[in-house]
């Protein structure tokens, strides 16, 4: 069913709240010009960047837009029932859940605290697991969005790319290359729609399963996406009637996107206008979906649709109506996409109606739990006594500890659930990941590229791996699924929240019948070789699928912070069971090491349990939510 957009805040390059952005939207204003809080002598010609120019970073923006977007909204709901869904790249000082927790401390929300990083389309992805939790009743509200701040280390690393314009990005246009951005964008979301703004219908995700930083050439990534959002909505093509793009100005980006959008909407897509409001706002990372969203939004409230600036001449074989104008151009949109893509080869797209769109709910789908993996090094133990001959043919200079380990674990999972993903499966296969921290090993190389050779000469392979979501991308690549995917970041459950998404996912959409869900933790540098390792590292994986023989995820339960017995009572009410009937509880505290691994694992050992019958309960919390799930045989 279609939720509704209540509220609206943002803080970008050209406004620092909602009035502002719709006035510099409505004259056409774009706010690419020199950056200034680094210095950029190192990356001449390049200067550019769409900055918010305050001095404050993504916390406070975030802050200041949702405080925005939840006094717009009107809406009221108890503390506990309010959940906030926060996107973003690397957060303030690589800090990637403090988006949510200052979100959630400025509202004073209880539900869940939940936090996506796929790189671009973190923000995209968090506004369509906010329509997730109100669908499953997780929450009543939920705010949704990202924020993003950008850093001389991510401009260097682009730069090294070669994917920086000199001049204004021209998505579309007759020029190549891209312009970074910076801010934070949040929507309210409801069940009920009140003096709703918009309508969500819908969201799709895919992966390219193609390369770490370059689109799949043909768009079949985005397509799928696509066809996803399009799916969960109950739209066919022909009712898009505009399409919003990622549209980054590189060759590479807005050829496929193009291509993909073609092969996703058909005849239809040369009929409606497609335009990108990075021309606008510049690249702004993992606020970028979002942003865009809310431009669109405004633009769709006034009868217009977004200009692309700049585009000149235009691009030979491009969108035939990339509304070129220098000011939103009247267009009546009843329906309309949002499309995102990411470093990883993750794709995100929402899909927007001006009415709701009431339908009846699918068929729960049956999710077993076909397979299980591991590839763990324990505490003390060193790096280099792991043999994994699933490793065979990988090269481990492209890779690091995290990326390898995710890759035994999954490839172990398929071969314990006897699955041979192939052919037109590997459309409908994906994987969804939990972890704690960014590659500690990647971050070194990364920091050490630049001792060694300065900012402009940075490595441009440890920089593509600077993403939480790298991992999870290496196994699409090297499994060659791709389904959706994403992954979560958090200190305590992102493992275990990594299966309930996915379980969640098979059950109630139908553009996936595989998912790998996995929970990976790396050790800090400081610890990682030798008798001073006290950390394990690793990756456990539980492969999901629907129907068949073993195990089922029957219920899963999502509540607010430190609510393990809500997060249980919940799960057992979705599952339809009473406690009366459960054989074995597995309710524990979050680990203090390695705690994505460590709580994916925990739901392995359940299942593995659950193998010899009964029923099995298996709780976690933190400081950002509680989840339970119910695993055993149908009844």
């Amino acid at each position: 069913m279609s939720v509704a957009i209540r509220g609206l805040g943002a803080v970008c390059a050209i406004g620092h709240d909602l009035p502002s952005l719709a006035r510099a939207v409505r004259a056409g204003e774009h706010g690419l010009g020199p950056v200034r809080h680094f210095d950029v002598a190192p990356f001449a010609p390049v200067s550019l960047g769409g900055c918010v120019n305050d001095g404050a970073g993504c916390v406070a923006w975030a802050v200041r837009a949702v405080r925005e977007a939840f006094l717009a909204s009107g809406v009221e709901a108890a503390p506990a029932r309010i959940a906030v869904v926060a996107g973003t790249t690397e957060g303030d000082d690589h800090d990637i859940p403090g988006v949510a927790r200052a979100v959630a401390a400025a509202l004073g929300a209880r539900g869940p605290q939940l936090t996506l990083s796929t790189a671009c389309t973190s923000s995209a992805n968090a506004i369509g697991l906010g329509k997730d939790l109100l669908d499953r009743g997780d929450a009543d509200v939920v705010v949704a969005g990202g924020a993003e701040r950008l850093a001389k280390e991510m401009y260097a690393g682009f730069h090294r790319l070669g994917v920086l314009a000199v001049e204004p990005c021209r998505p579309f246009g007759d020029a190549f290359g891209t312009t970074l951005g910076e801010g934070a964008g949040f929507v309210v979301l409801t069940r009920e729609a009140g003096d709703a703004r918009a309508h969500l219908a819908g969201y799709g995700l895919s992966s390219d399963a193609w390369h770490e930083t370059s689109p799949e050439p043909r768009g079949a990534g985005v397509a799928r996406a696509i066809e996803g959002a399009l799916r969960d909505a109950r739209l066919a093509p022909a009712a898009i009637d505009y399409v919003n793009a990622h549209g980054t100005g590189t060759a590479a980006n807005d050829d496929a996107e193009w291509r993909g959008v073609t092969a996703a909407l058909g005849a239809r897509a040369a009929e409606v206008p497609i335009s990108a409001s990075k021309s606008l706002l510049g690249h702004a990372q993992g606020a970028a979906g979002v942003l865009e969203l809310i431009v669109g939004l405004l633009c769709a409230a006034e009868g217009t649709v977004p200009p692309t600036l700049r585009v000149g001449r235009g691009r030979p074989g491009g969108p035939p109506d990339p509304v070129a104008t220098e000011r939103p151009r009247p267009h009546h949109a009843r329906a309309w996409l949002s499309s995102s893509a990411a470093f990883g080869g993750a794709n995100a797209v929402l899909c927007v109606q001006a009415e709701p769109a009431p339908s009846a709910p699918r068929a729960r789908r049956p999710v077993v739990i076909a397979g299980l993996g591991r590839a763990e090094v324990p505490a003390g133990a060193r790096r280099e006594d792991a043999r994994w001959p699933e490793l065979a043919g990988l090269d481990p200079r492209g890779t690091d500890p995290s990326g390898r380990a995710c890759c035994v674990a999954a490839t172990r999972a398929l071969a314990d659930a006897g699955l041979k993903v192939s052919g037109a499966l590997r459309d409908r296969a994906g994987v969804f990941a939990g972890a704690t921290r960014v590659s500690p090993e990647s971050v070194e190389a990364y920091r050490a590229s630049i001792e060694r050779g300065g900012l402009a000469r940075c490595s441009a392979a440890a920089f593509a791996r600077l993403v939480l979501h790298g991992p999870t991308g290496l196994v699409s690549r090297r499994l060659a699924l791709r389904g959706p995917t994403t992954t979560l970041a958090g200190g305590g459950l992102a493992g275990m929240l990594a299966v309930a998404y996915a379980a969640r996912t098979l059950a109630h959409r139908d553009d996936a019948d595989v998912m790998l869900a996995l929970g990976f933790d790396e050790r800090r540098v400081g610890e990682r070789d030798g008798e001073g390792a006290d950390e394990p590292e690793g990756a456990a994986c539980v492969a999901l699928r629907v129907g068949g023989d073993g195990p089922r995820v029957l219920g899963v339960g999502l509540t607010g912070p430190n609510d393990r017995e809500g997060a249980v009572a919940r799960a057992l009410a979705d599952a339809g069971r009473s406690r009366c009937e459960v054989t074995a509880w597995r309710v524990e505290e979050a680990a203090e090491h390695a705690p994505s691994l460590a709580s994916a694992a925990l739901v392995a050992e359940a299942a593995e349990a659950a193998r010899a019958g009964g029923l099995i309960v298996v709780a976690l919390a933190d400081d950002a939510a509680a989840c339970a799930l119910v695993i055993g045989e149908e009844s």
